[in-house]
């Protein structure tokens, strides 16, 4: 590009500074909600030494439970068959279970302790104690139905309010 007038100072390109600046401005801001975002999730993760507690209820209308396979239940015989894990037959003596160790697999396992009278009626039944493996989406299912993981005085499971 000429400068027409010979006597004007020389043109320089143009540059766009505050583009440029405004989109370090937005991936920045992008990278820091985003990792805020992570360590959010990261905290909410069960972490070993967290307990789900079944507090005595009244039985629950939502009639489901989880089958754990013979292999997953340490020291359970093979033709006791799978334990199976009823929140309501869980939540009518009361019980709880704590995460004692975690597998860093994909997708991870949690190695966890049953405390209580029993976890559902019939031969499922795993005992009064139970050292077990479960995933993450099942022991979330377990955490759910006793209302989340924790141990808070006067949670009430139904409501989930004091």
């Amino acid at each position: 590009m000429s400068n027409p007038n010979p006597s004007d100072p020389p043109l320089r390109p143009t540059h766009h500074w505050s583009a440029v600046a405004m989109a370090g401005i937005l991936i920045a801001g992008i990278g820091g909600m985003t990792t805020w975002f992570v360590l959010r999730l990261d905290a909410q993760r069960p972490k070993v030494g967290d307990m789900i507690v079944f507090t005595p209820t009244s039985p629950d209308t939502d009639q489901w439970f989880l089958t754990v396979a013979t292999g997953a239940v340490s020291g359970r015989r093979p033709d006791l068959g799978p334990c199976v894990f009823d929140p309501n037959a869980m939540a009518a003596d009361g019980g709880s279970l704590i995460i004692e160790s975690r597998e860093d697999v994909s997708p991870p396992k949690f190695h966890l302790h049953w405390a209580g009278r029993r976890t559902s009626e019939g031969q499922g039944d795993c005992g009064p104690a139970a050292d077990v493996t479960l995933d993450r989406i099942d022991l979330q299912r377990l955490a759910n139905a006793a209302g989340g993981f924790g141990v808070r005085p006067g949670l009430n499971r139904k409501t989930a309010t004091p």
